[in-house]
């Protein structure tokens, strides 16, 4: 479950009261808007209703092909997709197996050549699987890793038993990749029209390879489900993910904030980093609006960053996102004073960083004159926490995008790289 606590800023303006008296009448409107159909954008929410897109058996059919790939003993599995083809898939995996997954997940979204290289090289002569992930099948990356990928591992198996090495996750009904698919005799999955890339995790695009990977797709639904549940109401009292936007609206449009720090103090959480920023950059970050979302692993990048953070320019904030209970703690145990750490003997790991934590908290709100937000997780390595914090923060995203009056769920200027890097490559 997801706990947001607010009480660690600088300024009473920011008071839990005083964001609710200023925003609640706004927030009941543009929820009011969504509910009705009538907010910008809102054929593309189809995720504000995954509680009943899927039947028990189409979940079963995801997790009876990804059986089938783990008993075929494949030790590689290649996921190429890029964007929300991506990034939430493995944010995900990372934060519920961490590294100990069923297959070695490769994930192929960059088509730098020594990239390529290295996992041609690092593949062999192994047989492994595929899953393609795109609406469309026209997007340049995946098209191109997934042409080098499907030829090399033809050459190994044969054409005809590749077929059941690739799942191609893409839309029901057109596009380049469903004919492509459809012809070849892969097995496919779908991605709703009415859900955009970013907000797709949570489909087959990543349903499909956490269950090959090893997660319970059913507990991470039951989080999506209770989440759904939990922020139906526009009372920002009830609704963090709401207050949370309003708080990034009120320090970015009064405060004359210009980025956001998001903070985790797990490696395995560094991916939600990577997805929090694609969630909010792609959503509120048009017409010249928006926070510039950026991330950090501390206490890594506190012997990088810290003094910037501590003393640098003030045009910040920071929200950290922190797992209050781990299973498996490490204690110390120190009976010699050789190294100097004696004082942190029968002490656990998950203690230390907790006072890190709090020690640098208190560092940033008191001297560095920093607001600072925590989203806080009760347990690691949760599935249903995952399918939680999803829904938690594309809720928070599309509200803090329509407090900026954007629509969440284009992405207008990546269509302006695409145009002109075609043009060079000479598509007609």
């Amino acid at each position: 479950m997801i706990k947001f606590e607010t009480k660690c800023t600088t300024n009473k303006s920011l008071n839990e009261s005083a964001i609710i008296k200023k925003y609640q009448n706004t927030i009941n409107k543009i929820d009011n808007k969504i509910n009705t159909n009538k907010a910008v954008g809102v054929n593309m929410t189809g995720w504000l209703h995954m509680d009943t897109y899927y039947h028990q058996n189409e979940l079963k059919d995801i997790i009876n092909k990804a059986k089938e790939w783990n008993e075929m003993k494949i030790k590689n599995i290649l996921v190429i997709g890029i964007g929300g083809s991506y990034i939430g898939i493995k944010a995900a995996i990372d934060m519920v197996l961490n590294d100990l997954t069923k297959i070695n997940m490769i994930y192929v979204h960059n088509i730098n050549t020594s990239y390529i290289n290295a996992i041609l090289r690092k593949l062999g002569n192994q047989k492994f699987g595929i899953i393609i992930i795109s609406k469309s099948g026209t997007t340049l990356e995946p098209a191109v890793s997934f042409r080098i990928f499907r030829k090399r591992l033809e050459e190994i198996v044969s054409v005809n038993k590749a077929k059941k090495l690739i799942v191609a996750i893409t839309d029901a009904h057109k596009g380049t990749l469903h004919d492509f698919a459809s012809a070849k005799g892969y097995k496919m999955f779908y991605i709703p029209s009415n859900i955009g890339g970013r907000y797709s995790t949570l489909t087959p695009v990543g349903l499909f390879p956490m269950a090959v990977a090893g997660i319970d797709i059913c507990k991470i639904m039951q989080g999506c489900k209770q989440a759904l549940n939990d922020l139906k109401t526009s009372k920002l009292i009830q609704n963090s993910a709401y207050l949370y936007a309003c708080y990034r609206h009120y320090l970015h449009t009064n405060k004359k904030m210009q980025l956001e720090n998001f903070i985790v103090y797990d490696p395995y959480l560094l991916m939600i980093g990577s997805q929090w920023q694609q969630l909010f950059g792609e959503s509120e970050g048009k017409n010249k609006h928006g926070l510039y979302p950026t991330y950090s692993l501390f206490t890594t990048d506190l012997h990088s960053l810290g003094q910037y953070l501590q003393d640098g320019s003030r045009n910040f904030f920071e929200t950290t996102l922190f797992i209050d209970s781990y299973a498996n703690d490490i204690k110390l145990k120190i009976n010699d004073s050789d190294d100097g750490i004696k004082y942190l003997n029968n002490k656990t790991l998950s203690s230390i960083t907790q006072n890190a934590f709090m020690g640098t908290l208190n560092a940033h709100i008191k001297n560095g004159n920093v607001n600072n937000f925590i989203i806080h997780i009760s347990k690691s390595n949760s599935a249903f926490d995952y399918g939680y914090l999803f829904i938690w923060l594309a809720k928070a995203a599309m509200m803090s995008s329509y407090l900026l009056k954007v629509n969440p769920f284009d992405q207008p200027g990546v269509e302006q790289y695409k145009k002109e890097m075609f043009t060079l490559l000479g598509k007609k």
